[in-house]
């Protein structure tokens, strides 16, 4: 396992740097740049505000899965709550690439279908630049279900 810390029958997606390393390397370079350059601008404060929103949304952000329970768990931001989807409400996955000009690959999202009072919904678990780290997640999540 590559992806997933196991402890008992709970296991925890580790943290994935690939997005936000790079997101908020560089609105720290924007902050540090406006605290530099234009000082008596209020942007190095916009710049600083994003810069922690950010890095707060990284840390708070977590995908378990809990075989004992039989249930996904998982945070995906700084704003919003814990979300739990049982095992048996699960539909099957999705990987949705974004993509910028019908070519250039700006973000990929591993989602969870399942369906809820009739209705047809979907969980985020995880995103990156690229579609590699995404499907060895996914694989590894296969993995740990049919186990």
């Amino acid at each position: 396992m590559k992806n997933f810390t196991k402890e008992g029958n709970v296991y925890t997606l580790n943290k994935q740097y690939g997005l936000f390393v790079p997101l908020i390397g560089f609105f720290l370079l924007l902050t540090i740049l406006g605290f530099v350059k234009i000082p008596e601008s209020t942007f190095k404060w916009w710049m600083l505000g994003i810069t922690t929103l950010l890095t707060l949304s990284f840390y708070v952000g977590f995908l378990t899965i809990d075989m004992d329970q039989q249930e996904f768990r998982t945070r995906v931001s700084l704003f919003s709550g814990v979300k739990v989807l049982p095992l048996s409400d699960l539909e099957g996955f999705t990987i949705h690439k974004l993509k910028q000009m019908g070519f250039i690959t700006t973000n990929v999202t591993l989602l969870a279908n399942y369906s809820k009072n009739g209705k047809d919904k979907e969980l985020k678990l995880a995103q990156h630049f690229y579609t590699k780290p995404i499907q060895s997640i996914l694989n590894e999540i296969h993995e740990i279900i049919e186990r």
